[in-house]
């Protein structure tokens, strides 16, 4: 999932960026701020159900050999079992992973979850796009100065409508 924000140019220093469309229209351009996060949504109904067909299917194999005597097989399904719940509550319970793109002054800023953080001149920018199947998309800011790869947490929809804005700001960007 992907916000877009704004620092106002009248409180550049505010800590905590404004929604975009409250922010009044004065002609001046706003600085963009696009701050991306990893999809950490519940399961679904079809997941739930899906991890219950495998619980089902691991009890349902197990049977016949623990009839025949052998329990190593039953324990071997108990503990697969155990170790996808545990996975999955360690993967709720974990910080999703999120970006910000920063798009102003003539500069580009890209800070990651990670800890790790770009900076570099927007007036030789320009976005690049990646194809390598219909299913896979990535998103490149590149100049001569560096490269910034981003929105590697959004899903591929959202990358395709995150593209077009990202653009744009960047070509207000560069003309100011």
């Amino acid at each position: 999932m992907y916000e877009l924000l704004c620092r106002s140019s009248e409180r550049p220093w505010a800590p905590q960026p404004e929604k975009l469309v409250a922010l009044p229209d004065r002609g001046a351009s706003k600085p963009l701020i696009l701050h991306m996060q990893e999809n950490r949504s519940h399961l679904t109904q079809e997941a739930r159900v899906c991890f219950s067909v495998i619980a089902l299917l691991f009890v349902a194999t197990s049977i016949g050999p623990a009839l025949h005597g052998h329990w190593l097989v039953p324990a071997f399904s108990i503990l697969a079992m155990a170790g996808l719940t545990f996975a999955l509550e360690r993967h709720c319970k974990s910080r999703p992973a999120s970006e910000t793109l920063e798009l102003a002054e003539g500069r580009v800023r890209h800070r990651d979850s990670a800890g790790q953080q770009i900076e570099l001149p927007s007036f030789w920018m320009r976005l690049a796009t990646e194809d390598r199947s219909p299913s896979d998309l990535r998103l490149f800011l590149r100049g001569r100065d560096g490269s910034i790869e981003f929105g590697r947490c959004l899903s591929l929809e959202e990358r395709r409508a995150v593209a077009p804005l990202v653009a744009a700001a960047l070509a207000q960007t560069r003309r100011c």
